[in-house]
């Protein structure tokens, strides 16, 4: 599939001028490293699994986080997955269908630790059966995991730059 810009946005977390463009992409941009990957998974009843980050700001999100050094991005979403909703899923579940672009269009601020090119890697799984109760690991940031409808997902996670993509996925 060629890439597809869905949305175009700023955001308050990335600081200095720059574009978020969220695509719907089954490959990573060549200019833009991955530094996180997340998992949209869907159960067989479309239920989205969401977890709760326990950090001010933060609150009902998609599972994901930082890319480890020398580790792919779906082995990282499948690792974060795991580590902040309970649900282990192989790496080799995970299709990825998209991101977040993140150019900066100047130079980033003094001690900025990403790159001026990045890319937040966003992976898909879908079960074939009703989500199980789930519970992050008690070493997790996150306190709660569950399933949610897409109302429940879109009242939840509101102003969320991944919202677009969901909705893509939810047809």
């Amino acid at each position: 599939m060629a890439s597809t810009v869905i949305d175009t946005c700023t955001v308050p977390w990335i600081p200095g001028p720059h574009r978020l463009d969220l695509l719907l992409t089954d490959e990573v941009p060549d200019d833009h490293p991955v530094t996180s990957a997340f998992a949209l998974v869907f159960d067989s009843l479309g239920r989205t699994l969401l977890t709760r980050v326990n950090r001010p700001g933060r609150g009902w999100e998609v599972p994901g986080g930082h890319v480890d050094e020398g580790e792919s991005p779906a082995a990282a979403a499948a690792r974060e997955l795991d580590e902040e909703t309970g649900l282990e899923l192989d790496a080799s579940r995970l299709t990825l269908i998209g991101g977040q672009r993140i150019t900066h269009l100047a130079p980033p601020p003094a001690g900025y630790r990403y790159a001026s090119r990045t890319f937040m890697a966003f992976h898909t799984a879908r079960l074939d059966h009703p989500g199980a109760p789930t519970r992050p690991h008690p070493e997790s940031e996150c306190g709660e995991a569950g399933w949610f409808t897409g109302d429940e997902v879109r009242s939840r996670c509101r102003g969320a730059t991944w919202l677009p993509l969901h909705a893509a996925l939810l047809g």
